[in-house]
């Protein structure tokens, strides 16, 4: 039995490939990005890619209609973030949520019982300390509303049509498979240093405090879960479990460049946040454990960064 992985060439949707497929276990990526990450090409027998777009429902149908047999289950990744979404907000947040929408409706026809959604703490809004899966959602953006709503939406066709729907929420994930420059405001000023960004700075953000997760942790806690048969929840955290302030992970990466590069980096928050995630209920019901703390994870990013160069 295959699992079928949306944006599994992607940052985060590609390492969660590579652990099924370092598992022997076979992989089916359904992406529009035909590049294959280097860490992938090991495992090229395992996965088989077809190339397609959640929201062409037409496409995604004929697919699962295909291989439905041979799907053990789906884990959805793809989504556009942060302050991206209102950029083109109406296709932004139709991805985000149609998108779910679309994976859970072929799940529905086809009689594929496993969906595992990757969403993110962004859901919980601002608040201080670490949130914790019971807290009430408060998205304070489009991005976390429209990742808020394709939860419910989940958990509605879990109700209804009895579909073994499993949330993930990440946190601020980084590392290897996506270079800074790629991502929002809040990346680009806390690890551009580490791709040589010339001429980064902020009239705020370096007081914000934020749980950063090396990219292998997010993917190990979305194997973790997709794997458990009988999970004793249904929504879970990941991150490292450790927050810091941008400032003090500016000063590692700093630290850690290849690259001679000035960084100037006001006081202020960028992002209405959470602080962190707490992950206690991961580590007890799934046995997750953050292999990554912030200082190992972003040397490991910069000589990746290098290696890209």
């Amino acid at each position: 039995m295959a699992v079928f992985i949306t944006g599994g060439n992607g940052h985060i949707g590609s390492w969660i490939a590579y652990l099924f497929a370092r598992e022997n276990r076979d992989v089916i990526i359904y992406d529009l990005s035909k590049k294959v990450p280097k860490y992938l090409e090991d495992y090229k027998d395992k996965i088989h890619f077809i190339e397609g777009d959640v929201l062409d429902f037409a496409r995604l149908v004929n697919v699962i209609k295909e291989y439905h047999q041979d799907i053990e289950g789906i884990i959805h990744t793809v989504a556009i973030m942060g302050e991206f979404v209102p950029l083109n907000p109406y296709y932004n947040i139709h991805l985000n949520v149609m998108g779910l929408l679309n994976i859970l409706e072929v799940a529905r026809i086809f009689g594929i019982k496993k969906v595992l959604f990757t969403s993110t703490g962004a859901v919980y809004g601002k608040k201080k300390g670490k949130a914790i899966e019971e807290d009430c959602l408060d998205p304070q953006d489009l991005y976390a509303a429209s990742k808020a709503s394709a939860e419910f939406i989940g958990r509605q066709y879990a109700e209804v049509f009895h579909i073994d729907f499993r949330v993930g929420r990440l946190y601020f994930v980084y590392g290897p498979g996506r270079l800074p420059s790629t991502f929002f405001t809040l990346y680009k000023i806390t690890f551009g240093v580490l791709e040589g960004i010339q001429g980064l700075q902020s009239s705020k953000g370096s007081e914000q405090i934020i749980d950063f997760t090396y990219v292998l942790d997010a993917a190990q806690g979305i194997y973790l879960l997709f794997e458990k048969k009988k999970p004793d929840s249904k929504i879970y955290n990941f991150s490292s479990g450790e927050s810091h302030t941008i400032k003090d992970v500016v000063v590692l990466c700093r630290k850690y460049t290849h690259f001679p590069v000035k960084i100037s980096l006001g006081k202020g928050i960028l992002m209405n946040r959470v602080e962190g995630l707490n992950i206690t209920k991961a580590q007890k019901e799934l046995g997750y454990q953050p292999e990554y703390q912030i200082e190992e994870g972003v040397k490991l990013y910069s000589d990746w960064i290098e290696s890209q160069k």
